[in-house]
């Protein structure tokens, strides 16, 4: 049954604010007490250590794991490096296991298989087991999850649920058992291992192998079929769930996600959990809305529990749960009680309703928006295009006509103001204009590229607009080059999905090859397609062969840290970006290429490598 709280709207009707909060109970959360509703809260005992303290929603501190359990946490998940001592060791994740066992809780272990963090970009080999073969790697996983696991046991704490691996997305440790480096059999031989054992420890515990990148099905299908292939064994498929990370909103996050989790149960046979999640608490309600929306679709679809990404954490993740100036959870953590919050414009709203969000148009526009007041009283709507005010209009229907856009990508929003001076703005649309051509980079990700290739053929020369649709979890720099020659350089911004453009000049009709080479450590950021579009009007271009991909491997191109002569660390960049050579040496005093001043740098081969 919904309700909704009306107080609510008599306080907003009666003092000058721009929005209010209704809630709505979703779903009973006490009648669905077999479903894991979870946190990851390992960074706790580090954060008890650094004096951190936790505020319940009335302002009351108490231990962290009673104002959990308060806001509808009934599962905590605890990750376990192999480091012999502190953080995520054996010894505090036991100690820890003690604590959520008091507070009545199930637990979820969550075995890394690294000294330090696993996961999508890195799956490094413990330092204890390096030189190590597969037989003798696989029996180093048995061993470290048969003695964490015991030493769990022996504490009086059976754990409901045991991660063997942390987002295995391409495998685990790299490159032995990393699948798109022919390692499909070892990292099934590794899974099968830790299954194994879990199963030696206690029958009854449930097994799960974890993926990133939820909606991916491609992605699963890929790695489950090879585990299934090569003997592995599992017992849960679990799933990444983060709409940042997929640069999707919330309803295509979960419409996604959930047509994966229903394929995933009728091809493998399995049930599947969310054991990650997260949002950003300054967009709480919108991460309100995401989860408790998630979590009501697994509810209804017979999956078997939902896991926040440390919830508590304050002070440099930027995804906790928790307001980090009052020290009180946000509205996020309601939706593990079943409620949803829903932010309500109350005096005035503003939307474009043309164009739409990555829509294409033509060379003109006709800019337009919708705007309520409760009261009528609109005096004005601004529109502006590429952060340039284009027009204002003073009445209904509000729109304004742009004729002859640029080809590219634009933005536009609309400013309304009422006769008593209140301001209220609409989202930012980003939209492209133009005649073009699209060319897909013709793989899933960038995250291991430093060059993407495309192929085209032009039939007119002239000038063309290079538009790369991207998105980037850094500032990253790259290069465009062209037939091999390079023109210049681009900067990607950090973003969950922009566009960025660049301008070449073609001399001659003829195939051509368009590069983008990273400029960093960082590599490239994903890239989801190029569109070229002629600037002259000559004829669009013709795709030509698939994109490629290449990479040097760290040994043919390592990794150097670059520090002034005093010391101090400057960047870390590939030995190929910086355009040098080291040979043999550990580090050198050189003049890099494109110094400005002349000034020697210390190189050094990183340890990051």
């Amino acid at each position: 049954m919904k309700r909704i709280f009306t107080s609510l709207l008599a306080l907003a009707l009666s003092v000058p604010m721009w929005a209010f909060t209704v809630t709505d109970t979703i779903f009973n959360r006490y009648e669905h007490e077999s479903f894991a509703f979870g946190a990851d809260i390992s960074f706790v005992p580090q954060m008890e250590g650094w004096g951190t303290r936790w505020l319940d929603k009335n302002g009351k501190q108490k231990d962290i794991l009673q104002i959990l359990k308060e806001q509808g946490i009934n599962s905590i998940r605890l990750r376990v490096w192999t480091v012999s001592s502190g953080a995520s060791s054996k010894q505090e994740v036991v100690d820890m296991c003690r604590r959520v066992h008091a507070a009545g809780m199930d637990v979820m272990i969550d075995f890394h298989y690294s000294d330090s963090w696993a996961d999508p970009g890195k799956q490094n080999i413990p330092a204890a087991w390096t030189d190590h073969s597969v037989e003798a790697l696989a029996q180093n996983v048995y061993d470290h999850t048969y003695d964490v696991l015991t030493a769990i046991k022996q504490v009086g704490v059976t754990p409901r649920w045991v991660q063997v691996g942390n987002e295995t997305k391409r495998g685990m440790f790299y490159p032995i058992g990393q699948t798109n480096k022919g390692g499909s059999v070892a990292f099934a031989k590794f899974v099968l291992s830790g299954y194994n054992a879990v199963k030696a420890v206690d029958p009854s515990i449930q097994v799960i192998v974890h993926l990133p990148d939820g909606h991916d099905n491609g992605l699963y299908h890929s790695i489950f079929d090879g585990l299934k292939k090569n003997g592995a064994k599992w017992d849960i498929i679990g799933l990444s769930a983060y709409p940042r990370w997929s640069h999707l909103d919330g309803p295509t996050m979960i419409s996604r996600v959930m047509s994966n989790m229903k394929d995933l149960r009728k091809r493998y046979g399995t049930p599947c959990m969310v054991v990650e999640t997260g949002h950003y608490p300054k967009e709480a309600v919108i991460g309100n809305q995401y989860i408790v929306g998630l979590m009501d679709q697994m509810i209804k679809n017979g999956d078997l529990g939902c896991f926040y990404w440390e919830p508590e954490s304050m002070g440099g993740y930027d995804m906790g749960a928790w307001d980090e100036s009052t020290k009180r959870p946000t509205v996020m953590m309601d939706a593990f009680l079943g409620i949803k919050h829903t932010e309500v414009n109350w005096l005035m709203q503003a939307r474009m309703t043309s164009p739409l969000l990555d829509q294409d148009v033509a060379g003109s526009l006709t800019l337009q928006a919708d705007v309520k007041h409760v009261r009528n009283r609109v005096q004005s709507v601004a529109f502006y295009l590429d952060r340039k005010l284009a027009g204002t209009v003073t009445a209904a229907p509000y729109q304004y006509s742009v004729p002859d856009l640029e080809p590219g990508s634009h933005t536009a929003w609309v400013k309304a103001v009422d006769w008593d001076g209140n301001v209220q703005m609409s989202d930012t649309v980003t939209f492209i204009s133009g005649r073009s051509v699209q060319m897909d980079p013709g793989v899933p990700s960038a995250d291991d590229a430093n060059v993407l290739q495309w192929d085209m053929l032009t039939t007119a020369p002239g000038r063309y607009r290079l538009l790369f649709s991207y998105a980037s979890r850094n500032h990253i720099a790259g290069r465009v080059g062209m037939d091999g020659v390079q023109l210049g350089s681009v900067v990607f911004t950090r973003t969950t999905g922009s566009y960025i453009s660049y301008d070449i000049e073609v001399p001659q009709a003829g195939l051509r090859t368009i590069t983008l080479q990273g400029n960093s450590y960082f590599g490239l950021p994903d890239i989801a397609w190029l569109r070229v579009l002629p600037l002259d009007d000559q004829p669009l271009p013709v795709p030509g062969s698939q994109s490629a991909i290449s990479s040097l491997s760290a040994d043919d191109d390592p990794l150097l840290d670059v520090y002034t002569l005093s010391g101090v660390w400057l960047r870390t960049e590939r030995q190929s970006q910086l355009g040098i050579s080291m040979g043999d040496r550990s580090s050198a005093l050189l003049v890099l290429p494109g110094s400005t001043d002349g000034a020697p740098n210390i190189v050094r081969r990183s340890t990051r490598q």
